[in-house]
């Protein structure tokens, strides 16, 4: 843990060397937020619900869904540029250390407009969404259990390079699909498309089902969505120690026989 917090604190450093720029990210990003859900007002001024869900409910999902994604790239910004540095060879100074690699590549950059989403996601929760202080634990829980998928997602997207050499820029548009996904209410989809978003994109364990969680005060889903965490952070490590085997320094990817 200290190892993980040293890496955290020089992330976060690098981030702010320039304070005003990555203020400016922070309130450009938290700007962008509420603009997007102008569009839910439009629809909500029109019509009373959307399938029984009605403007608070989607205030909660937008909201889970900007802290979920503000947490991953704020704390584990590597994420984004994981299949650059496997694909360029810039993994060789990571797997010199005595621990492993990982964690250390996920911790490597910090985004400071993540703060900005996660700032955001307060305002959607207890301004627009209308929930109490007493309830921000529970979507605390809720928001971080989705952090965990969006960072297990992005990995497993960024270890395509391991197999695809010159994969970052699918992996960059299938973690953006990820999100575009995610900041919209899952449940006026068919079972095949909710199917897809259970498993495939996983985006269903980003808001969706969080947000039932929270409003319904269900324990099933909250234990659905911890268990989702813990399997998928399980599955992209270890996607990533198998792509480890194929990789060789200086970006050559060869199959182990």
């Amino acid at each position: 843990m200290t190892y993980l917090f040293s890496l955290l604190r020089m992330s976060i450093g690098s981030a702010f060397v320039r304070p005003l720029a990555g203020l400016s990210a922070v309130v450009l990003m938290a700007a962008n937020n509420l603009l997007f859900f102008i569009t839910f007002v439009i629809y909500f001024h029109n019509f009373s619900s959307l399938k029984g869900w009605v403007s608070e409910d989607i205030a909660l999902l937008i909201g889970t869904t900007c802290w979920a994604f503000g947490l991953a790239t704020f704390l584990a910004g590597g994420i984004r540029d994981l299949a650059n540095t496997i694909t360029n060879g810039g993994l060789d100074p990571y797997l010199g250390r005595p621990r492993h690699p990982l964690p250390a590549l996920l911790l490597s950059q910090c985004q400071p407009s993540g703060l900005g989403d996660m700032a955001s996601g307060v305002v959607f929760w207890v301004v627009l969404g209308h929930r109490g202080l007493g309830d921000l634990p529970l979507l605390l829980l809720v928001g971080t259990l989705a952090a965990i998928v969006v960072t297990a997602t992005a990995t497993l997207f960024q270890c395509l390079a391991y197999w695809l050499p010159g994969a970052a820029l699918l992996a960059e548009e299938l973690f953006q699909m990820f999100m575009m996904v995610a900041y919209y209410p899952e449940h006026p989809f068919g079972f095949a498309v909710r199917l897809i978003l259970l498993t495939v994109f996983r985006a269903a364990f980003v808001a969706m089902i969080p947000v039932e969680a929270v409003r319904d005060a269900d324990p099933l889903k909250l234990a659905a969505c911890a268990g989702a965490a813990f399997i998928y952070a399980g599955l992209a490590w270890r996607v990533f120690e198998m792509g480890l085997r194929r990789y060789t320094s200086g970006s050559r990817i060869i199959e182990l026989r």
